[in-house]
C-alpha cells in the first residue's frame, strides 16, 4: 500500500509543476533603426495579439476582434492612436515626428510599422519610450534593439522603466 502511495506521489508532481510553467508571457519586442541618409528611425514592434486587443478594449472600450475576418474597421485608427501614445522617440529633448506604416499578421502576433522622422543634427542624444501594454499588464516587458551605424543597444523596459537613452 506505501508504495502505491510513492508511486502516485511521484507520478503526480511532474503533471502539478508543468501546470506553473503555463503562467502567460508579457513581452513584445521592437527593432528599430537609425537611417541618418533618410533622416528617419524605423520601428517594428511584436505584439501579442491577445494583449494588445485586451489593452485597446480597456483604453478605449472597443471589442476590435484583430486578426478575424470580423476586425473592425477602426482597428487601424486605434492601434495607431495607441501606439503614438506608447511608443515615442524624442532627440535632443524634442519628440520626433510619428508615422503609423501599418500592421500585418504573423501567427499569434501582430507586427507594427512606425516611422520617426529625424531633425537633423550633429548631436544625436535620444531617448526611446515604449510602454505598450504596461497599462493592462504590470508585467508587460518590452524588448527594443536600437541599432545605428552598424551598432546595437538592446534593453528591456517595464512599467517601472519604460524609457532608455540611446549610447552608440
Amino acid at each position: 500500500m506505501m508504495k502505491t502511495w510513492i508511486l502516485f506521489f511521484i507520478t503526480l508532481f511532474p503533471l502539478t509543476s508543468l501546470q506553473s510553467l503555463d503562467h502567460k508571457f508579457y513581452l513584445s519586442v521592437t527593432q528599430m533603426e537609425f537611417d541618418i541618409d533618410k533622416n528617419r528611425i524605423t520601428a517594428i514592434t511584436r505584439v501579442f495579439v491577445d494583449d494588445l486587443e485586451e489593452t485597446l478594449q480597456q483604453r478605449y472600450d472597443v471589442q476590435l476582434a484583430l486578426g478575424t475576418d470580423r476586425e473592425d474597421a477602426m482597428a487601424s485608427f486605434y492601434i495607431a492612436r495607441y501606439v503614438e501614445q506608447k511608443l515615442i522617440v524624442e532627440m535632443n529633448n524634442e519628440p520626433l515626428r510619428f508615422n503609423f506604416a501599418g500592421f500585418t499578421y504573423q501567427n499569434d502576433q501582430i507586427v507594427l510599422l512606425s516611422e520617426f522622422s529625424v531633425i537633423p543634427s550633429d548631436e544625436f542624444e535620444i531617448k526611446v519610450t515604449n510602454a505598450l501594454i504596461t497599462d493592462a499588464y504590470s508585467e508587460q516587458q518590452n524588448l527594443v534593439h536600437f541599432r545605428m551605424n552598424q551598432k546595437k543597444q538592446s534593453l528591456v523596459l517595464t512599467k517601472e522603466r519604460p524609457f532608455f537613452v540611446v549610447a552608440l
